[in-house]
């Protein structure tokens, strides 16, 4: 079961950081007509790393709830019944 976790959290990783990459490069694109209009305050920025980390810890509480339930299943079901 340790090295699943292993293999879990090294696809979390790269998922982690397509996740931040990808959320940056929207919230830039999505926020450029303010960005135009009224000009990049540090009051913005503080507001996107708040939606930022929202967003993140929402992404991460869903990737290992379920990572976790599926290896749970597995490794005491499905692999257990294998070996009978």
């Amino acid at each position: 079961m340790k090295t699943s976790f292993k293999k879990t959290l090294k696809t979390f990783k790269y998922l982690a950081i397509i996740f931040s990459v990808v959320f940056w490069i929207y919230m830039i694109y999505d926020d450029y007509i303010f960005i135009e209009k009224y000009g990049l305050r540090l009051e913005y920025i503080g507001g996107w790393f708040l939606w930022y980390f929202v967003y993140l810890l929402g992404f991460s509480f869903y990737y290992w709830g379920i990572a976790s339930i599926i290896i749970l299943i597995y490794h005491k079901f499905v692999k257990r019944t294998k070996a009978s």
